[in-house]
């Protein structure tokens, strides 16, 4: 990658003026010039989706308004751009467009299925998984017998695009409401994707889990208790994966099946900050101990949370991940921690007092302030 590229630059000139003579090469009657430069001169002040939008847009402008014919030659033109695409990095951008194309106008009841079929072979080449929630919100149950399907398919990428496009809040995107209300038509298509040898496929199904659980956390477990029987390491690792959110809320049940009891013998010790203030833009270290009591060594998940001061006065908790532990009998160990209070874009940091909680598998163990200056 090119220093001082911004990832909007992935739709420039020469993108812009490969695809259409790409799209010429299918439909000879495609007026290159007009649609290059309806394009080119309009990119700079815009954003990577604004630009994909200007290049969806202007590709309805300039292909026949019959659906199917325009589909047709969008889909015979991503075969010429298969066999002279030389682009390396983010090349599968070049097919954004293409899917919002389908997203925004293939939507009429009479062209689903073509619209489906197109989202199937775009989604191997480029992610579908925001064009096709459009057909999930606007026919359902038709949308979901093509998921279905696309469950047991070869190719990964359209396995992926059943998890992926069904997810209830998929970032960047608006959130499926009906499956937040009742998710179970996405657990039905999940259960068959629970298995997939695929890294790729698990990550999305763990994903999918994860956002459920923020609504449905006791649905969730009572899926991964089930698939925990399952003696597929495949499975167990979307099961650790989909319990990320649960763990740090220190849910029990989730803390259970992935091997962390709350009842633990130990006591939390020493639990101390190196200074007793910290300065705006600098950081802060804070150490504990844990002591175990028992004679039987014992699984441990620690994490701290940090109790931010807001605008307000009050504080809101923030977990971090800080170690999983086997304690031996009757072991004692010790932590030590920085925490930054750099500027960063997520989060504003404020003065006044600030504390740090310890949190060992969901149980809380101890509390210390500091004030940040």
């Amino acid at each position: 990658m090119e220093k001082g590229f911004l990832f909007k630059d992935v739709y420039n000139n020469q993108l812009v003026g490969n695809m259409a003579s790409n799209i010429v090469k299918s439909w000879g009657e495609f007026n290159t010039s007009s649609f290059v430069n309806s394009i080119v001169s309009k990119l700079k002040p815009l954003s990577l989706s604004e630009r994909s939008q200007l290049i969806c847009t202007e590709l309805y402008h300039h292909l026949p308004k019959s659906y199917p014919k325009a589909l047709t030659i969008l889909l015979n033109s991503i075969a010429q751009e298969n066999k002279t695409s030389d682009k390396k990095e983010f090349e599968g951008f070049y097919y954004m467009p293409f899917a919002a194309y389908v997203s925004q106008y293939g939507l009429e009841k009479e062209n689903f299925h073509l619209s489906m079929k197109a989202l199937e072979e775009i989604t191997k080449i480029f992610t579908s998984e925001f064009a096709i929630r459009p057909f999930i919100r606007k026919y359902p149950s038709e949308t979901l017998e093509y998921l279905h399907q696309w469950a047991s398919s070869e190719n990964a990428h359209v396995r992926r695009l059943v998890s992926e496009g069904s997810r209830p809040k998929l970032p960047w995107a608006s959130p499926l409401k009906e499956f937040q209300n009742n998710p179970l038509p996405v657990l039905e298509l999940l259960e068959k994707l629970k298995e997939d040898d695929e890294l790729y496929v698990r990550r999305s199904v763990a994903n999918n889990l994860n956002d459920i659980a923020k609504d449905h956390p006791d649905l969730v477990i009572e899926t991964l208790t089930r698939w925990n029987k399952i003696k597929n390491k495949d499975t167990q690792w979307i099961i650790n994966h989909a319990s990320r959110t649960l763990l740090k809320q220190g849910h029990p049940k989730a803390l259970e099946l992935i091997g962390f009891r709350q009842k633990l013998q130990i006591t939390v010790n020493k639990l101390k900050t190196n200074t007793p203030t910290c300065k705006l833009g600098g950081e802060i270290e804070f150490s504990f101990e844990i002591q175990s009591t028992s004679i039987q060594e014992q699984n441990l998940m620690i994490d701290f949370i940090v109790h931010y001061r807001k605008a307000n006065g009050k504080t809101s908790p923030k977990v971090f991940k800080l170690s999983k532990k086997v304690l031996s009998a009757k072991e004692c160990i010790s932590f030590k921690k920085k925490i930054s209070f750099k500027p960063i874009t997520t989060r504003k940091h404020y003065l006044g007092t600030h504390e740090i909680e310890i949190q060992i598998n969901g149980i809380k163990y101890g509390k210390i302030g500091f004030e940040v200056e």
